[in-house]
């Protein structure tokens, strides 16, 4: 039996506890279906700071089996995803969860592996074990978590990451992978591939760059980086460079690489690389217009090195991005016209 803690704090989401658990449930299931009914490889209890009911994000409340001193010796701990509402919330849940964060060092220590999904991964990053290690995150707290952590190895495209009993797993649902990941450790790839057919969840490439926006969604609060956001944004299929840039925006060019890059952490080119991209993953997503098209529009003129600038940013190729993420058919997108796969 693999003994496995599910940890309840504040907030926390009720899918994140739950799509673990009945991921464990169904392996179970199949696993008792072959071996016979009693057979079990998972068991899953839930455990709390103290035995007092845990509100979850939509309001429903859990009763931990049992809190962290009567918790027995578990073989995997996992700390669920919850609703994050900015740092200053977070330093107030981490000050209530001190002891849970002394309780996780010291299971690590007798060699419980630990793992965490999506914000849950901050929690786990408070302790200190995922210093100097290899580690992932949300791809959209990819910034506070790098200034929270610097000493973190931080890889925010990867969906799940692992290193020394240390699971890290990207936004929300890639607690799921996780779970077929552990499913196919102690049961056998076999089992993880029935277990991933049955639940739909896509054991492709471990990676979350498909689904990241490279944009800030507000403008930012310089006003000459705001100014040149909004000129970008609305000028997506402009020829132009910096230097160009800097002179609409009346400032040398100096000024205007150094204040972009103390806001937003990129140059302005990038930054209009990044709205390029945003832009065609939009028409990819929700048109049927060809990608020789789709490129001109946002100001690029060789299919070739759009393609592998969009791979680069995305990790697909824009006929890939379509193929998954489009809403239209994609018999009518192959009438429209080829793309390059």
């Amino acid at each position: 039996m693999i003994n496995v803690g599910i940890v309840l704090v504040p907030n926390v989401y009720l899918y994140s506890v739950g799509g673990m658990m009945d991921a464990f449930q169904i392996a179970n299931d199949h696993i008792s279906r072959q071996q016979g009914a009693q057979t079990r490889l998972f068991g899953c209890r839930t455990v709390g700071v103290s035995d007092a009911a845990v509100v979850a994000s939509g309001g429903v409340t859990l009763q931990p089996d049992m809190t962290i001193a009567e918790a027995e010796s578990f073989d995997l701990i996992y700390v669920p995803a919850f609703c994050y509402k900015g740092m200053n919330i977070f330093e107030n849940i981490v000050s209530e969860q001190a002891s849970l964060l002394c309780w996780l060092s010291e299971c690590w220590q007798k060699g419980s592996v630990l793992s965490a999904n999506c914000t849950g991964t901050f929690l786990l990053a408070e302790t200190g074990l995922l210093n100097r290690r290899r580690a992932t995150t949300a791809w959209w707290l990819e910034r506070s978590f790098r200034r929270r952590f610097p000493r973190v190895d931080l890889d925010a495209n990867a969906l799940l990451a692992e290193d020394d009993r240390l699971l890290t797993t990207g936004a929300m649902t890639a607690h799921l992978n996780m779970a077929i990941h552990l499913i196919g450790r102690h049961a056998g790839p076999h089992l993880a591939a029935i277990c991933a057919r049955a639940m739909l969840i896509d054991i492709g490439p471990n990676s979350q760059r498909p689904y990241q926006e490279l944009l800030e969604h507000n403008l930012s609060v310089d006003p000459l980086v705001a100014k040149a956001q909004y000129w970008l944004q609305n000028n997506v299929g402009a020829a132009i460079d910096q230097k160009t840039l800097a002179r609409r925006m009346n400032v040398s060019q100096r000024t205007l690489i150094r204040r972009f890059n103390a806001e937003l952490g990129i140059a302005p080119l990038t930054y209009l690389q990044h709205v390029r991209i945003e832009t065609a993953k939009k028409m990819l997503e929700n048109t049927a217009a060809p990608l020789t098209e789709i490129v001109g529009r946002v100001g690029y003129f060789d299919l070739s090195s759009f393609t592998r600038l969009f791979k680069r940013k995305t990790g697909l190729t824009p006929y890939a991005y379509r193929q998954r993420f489009g809403q239209l058919g994609s018999s009518r997108l192959e009438s429209v016209g080829q793309m390059p796969r």
